[in-house]
């Protein structure tokens, strides 16, 4: 089993040992979304994971500078100083360890943090983690309403689980600030209701999950019937990318 598939499917029996708090947000379009926040054996098990990484590719630095010139060895040292900001920096809020057990770093309204919120984070590690043995981050997470260790706090940011079921990416409705930053397509949907627009919500969420015969089908069902509300001339040939758009399209319209 690859790594990524295994830590996932351990991450997924978690909930059993500690129970998995939830938090809700309110978007810049007045849409609640549920996060489920990241449990400390979670962030305990990527930050072991990040770990082992930092020390491996450190044994093998120092291997490959031992040939070339020793004065090159605090190379070593900046990997491990520097590995969480410059992953977490390019992998908007992810290290290695925390895309393994699918859990990213996120501001209090679901955005993806400012350079500033990432050095903010890290520049605490070393009071959360290094100087306290790390009691002083597993305190906080586990007395903070959003599990938030200092750093998570100083810099408005927290750790949330991203593995979601949805077809529709949290991150593709935030994008959308407002209608001059996005033009809807279909100015139509108007002509759905909210519940039916979850529907077909909820149609995209169990395709993105059982990918079978049986929910293809269904999710062709709600494509074709959305194309005779609409009274478009044919469904198009993408129909997932269809229904997210109809679902951004009416978040658009309807909270502008």
């Amino acid at each position: 089993m690859p790594m990524s598939l295994g830590f996932s499917f351990f991450s997924s029996k978690i909930s059993n040992f500690e129970p998995m708090r939830k938090i809700s947000i309110t978007t810049a379009q007045n849409i609640v979304i549920d996060f489920k926040l990241a449990t400390i054996v979670q962030r305990f098990l990527a930050f072991g994971i990040d770990l082992i990484i930092i020390m491996a590719t450190s044994a093998f630095l120092s291997i490959f500078l031992s040939f070339i010139h020793q004065n090159l060895f605090f190379l070593i040292g900046l990997l491990a100083i520097l590995y969480t900001l410059v992953f977490e920096l390019i992998f908007s809020g992810q290290t290695l360890g925390k895309m393994a057990l699918k859990i990213r770093v996120v501001t209090l309204d679901g955005k993806e943090p400012d350079p500033l919120d990432f050095v903010i984070r890290w520049s605490f590690r070393i009071v959360d983690i290094w100087f306290s043995v790390g009691s002083l981050a597993v305190v906080m997470i586990s007395t903070s309403s959003r599990a938030q260790r200092l750093g998570g706090i100083l810099s408005n940011t927290m750790v949330v689980n991203h593995g979601s079921e949805s077809s529709l990416a949290l991150k593709d409705i935030l994008r959308i600030e407002d209608r001059s930053k996005y033009t809807p397509q279909y100015f139509d949907v108007i002509r759905f209701s909210e519940d039916e627009m979850l529907t077909v919500k909820a149609v995209l969420d169990r395709y993105a999950k059982y990918r079978n015969k049986a929910h293809l089908t269904l999710l062709e069902i709600t494509a074709r019937k959305c194309v005779n509300v609409l009274e478009l001339k044919q469904v198009p040939e993408n129909k997932i990318e269809f229904l997210r758009t109809l679902i951004k399209d009416y978040i658009v319209i309807t909270r502008s």
